[in-house]
């Protein structure tokens, strides 16, 4: 499999830290057309977060925080509300499903598991899993055992 979208992003932001001018949008305009997605160069994602199908469709807007470990499946958005400055934030070993939208401020928690088609517009509880539109808890994972 060729480059994904995270391949886009980790070099967009390399090349703007290192104060490439232009090159770093260029680089991340290329992979948002190539994958029909967009993982913006101001969102901070963790160096294990997954993505499905190597991000097709996923949007993932500035400012939002990927913790270490977590999953976007494809056609994931995650972003603030229209108007709204404050992005998601979501934690550590945190699955989210397919074509769920994680939408406003709005903190997701650790070990959290989003359904798929779930519409995120609350904060989840750590360990929680999620389903349905508005997004609802349905039933708690059990703590792992060290």
């Amino acid at each position: 499999m060729g480059p994904d979208a995270l391949t886009f992003y980790r070099a967009a932001r390399r090349l703007r830290h290192l104060g490439v001018p232009l090159l770093p949008a260029w680089v991340s305009a290329v992979g948002d057309r190539l994958l029909h997605s967009h993982v913006d160069i101001d969102a901070r994602l963790h160096a294990s977060v997954g993505l499905g199908y190597g991000g097709v469709g996923v949007v993932v807007a500035p400012g939002v925080e990927v913790g270490e470990g977590s999953f976007l499946s494809q056609n994931v958005s995650v972003e603030p509300r229209l108007g709204e400055a404050e992005a998601p934030r979501i934690g550590r070993n945190v699955y989210v499903g397919v074509g769920a939208q994680i939408i406003g401020p709005v903190t997701v928690g650790d070990d959290a598991v989003i359904g798929a088609g779930a519409l995120v517009t609350a904060d989840v509880p750590p360990r929680a899993v999620v389903v349905g539109d508005p997004a609802r808890v349905v039933k708690y994972k059990p703590a792992r055992q060290h």
